[in-house]
């Protein structure tokens, strides 16, 4: 079997040398990929948009690998329609009885038979207007209550508690206030197995409407989410970010990492990303990673995986003897717009030169996978193919599926 490692260096031994000014405390710069590893084609393959959106319509996804382009039979199961769906409104979660819970905006799906079977709760919608008892941010703890996080102000996060499946809530705890900035984004809360509430939250530090810094940190409870400790900090410039509990009990962060052109990047700094290739103006646009092997309280350097301007957004879940599986969108051109799933077998450290096809469309959709045996996936994805591009185009148009798969010798 074919491996490449993701070789890493520190920034300044590079040509995107800068150091990121992260005020009083002593962070670590990120760790950036050097040549020899891409994202781009792998496998040793270069797939289609016909390819794709084949694939999209048939009931396999695609496996790149050592210049091969193969066929996977899986069993993808359609979800209902919900009329405030979109490709990035999503979560896919096991609850503490193994109940399985599939939430898109207005439509919760869950399953008691490992996926097998489904049944699906909805809300009253307003056309495409999100209801106000969505599903979105929303987790389910140890003792079966239901837990969601939301913006209540600018700057603080809320979090409120249901022991009614959502019908009532009420307030147990706000964050964000000691960030001491209004623009404080929630990313994606977990439940990891012994009853923890984890909480990553972006910070973002602006002046005359220009970022001077954006910081990702990490909350934890241990209550239920009546009290938080922290924040620790996983890094600076990360937004979007999941954390999945590894079987070895490490955490892995999932950061989209995107920043601003700093004084010290290099002139060429746009070509040597591909964001010039899309005509973004900042450099960054990637998929890094940090992991933590004390529950939160520290995190390793940020490290690049992806180096395709425009593979941003991803989620990861752990298996057997140390791998991890990595689902990122791929966002440019848009008829290569899909979900792509790269392979770690020393958890998150280095990564094979493969790649698997999950689902295809026109605008990229975020992506969630789950196993409950530690081989066996499931991963959420959704489908648009509209002609127009906008929010509010795909709001309401999206398709989900789930796809039960795993990995292939």
């Amino acid at each position: 079997m074919k491996y490449v490692a993701v070789c890493f260096v520190c920034l300044s031994a590079i040509l995107w040398a800068t150091q990121i000014a992260i005020g009083e405390e002593a962070n670590p710069s990120p760790v950036f990929a050097t040549k020899g590893w891409s994202t781009i084609a792998m496998g040793g393959v270069e797939v289609s948009p016909q390819q794709l959106r084949a694939m999209q319509e048939g009931d396999y996804i695609l496996h790149a690998k050592e210049g091969r382009l193969r066929k996977v039979p899986v069993q993808k199961t359609r979800l209902p329609h919900d009329p405030c769906g979109h490709v990035q409104r999503l979560a896919l979660f096991v609850g503490a009885d193994k109940t399985i819970y599939a939430a898109q905006c207005s439509v919760l799906s869950q399953s008691t038979d490992g996926g097998k079977t489904w049944t699906h709760l909805r809300r009253e919608t307003s056309g495409s207007d999100v209801p106000e008892n969505h599903f979105m941010q929303m987790r389910v703890l140890a003792d079966g209550s239901w837990i969601q996080g939301r913006t209540v102000k600018p700057g603080q996060i809320a979090f409120f508690k249901s022991k009614d499946m959502g019908q009532s809530w009420q307030e147990v705890s706000r964050i964000g206030k000691t960030l001491e900035t209004e623009d404080v984004r929630l990313g994606s809360p977990e439940v990891l197995r012994d009853g923890s509430l984890v909480v990553p939250v972006t910070a973002v530090y602006s002046k005359e409407d220009e970022w001077t810094d954006v910081r990702s940190v990490f909350y934890r409870s241990e209550d239920g989410g009546k009290t938080l400790s922290g924040p620790t900090t996983i890094g600076h410039w990360g937004h979007e970010i999941n954390v999945a509990q590894l079987p070895s009990g490490r955490l892995l962060a999932v950061i989209r990492y995107q920043r601003p052109l700093l004084p010290s990047d290099p002139s060429n700094i746009l070509e040597l990303t591909g964001a010039k290739r899309w005509n973004h103006s900042f450099p960054y646009k990637h998929v890094f990673v940090a992991d933590s092997i004390d529950g939160g309280k520290t995190w390793s350097r940020n490290r690049q995986v992806t180096t395709e301007c425009g593979q941003c957004h991803g989620a990861a879940v752990g298996l057997r003897n140390k791998r991890v599986v990595m689902v990122y969108d791929h966002r440019y051109p848009r008829p290569m717009s899909s979900a792509r799933a790269v392979v770690s077998d020393d958890e998150g450290k280095m990564w094979r030169d493969e790649v698997y096809y999950l689902s295809n469309g026109l605008v990229a959709g975020f992506a969630r996978t789950i196993t409950l045996d530690g081989e066996e996936m499931l991963t959420l994805t959704g489908s648009y193919y509209g002609e127009k591009l906008g929010w509010n185009d795909v709001t309401g148009n999206t398709q989900f599926h789930i796809i039960r798969w795993r990995l292939q010798n």
